[in-house]
């Protein structure tokens, strides 16, 4: 997986994480229409966050492509909530931080 810091930090992200969490198999195009934004910027994160494999790209009936978390797009949609919810990332005796511990517990 490519390093995906620089991506994972962007106002859109969190929005579009969610999008997709609540919406398995979404289309491109209601992601992007659910932002409701006409900028670039939510098109090249998505593609970003395939290449980094937090979402997975799928094709469907007549070539639509769908897009899904992996289970490296749920733990990290886990941290940024728990983030910015402001809960503990120390690391578990297994050594999770705390915070995805919680987040999945909840």
């Amino acid at each position: 997986m490519t390093n995906p810091e620089e991506v994972l930090f962007d106002s859109y992200i969190i929005d579009i994480l969610t999008i997709v969490s609540e919406n398995p198999r979404i289309k491109k195009s209601v992601i992007y229409d659910r932002l409701g934004t006409t900028s670039l910027k939510p098109r090249i994160l998505v593609q970003k966050l395939i290449e980094c494999g937090i979402l997975d790209e799928t094709p469907g009936e007549k070539s639509i492509k769908h897009i899904s978390l992996t289970a490296e797009g749920e733990r990290y949609l886990s941290m940024i909530k728990a983030m910015l919810d402001g809960k503990s990332m120390e690391p578990t005796s297994h050594g999770a931080p705390a915070a995805v511990r919680d987040s999945v517990k909840n």
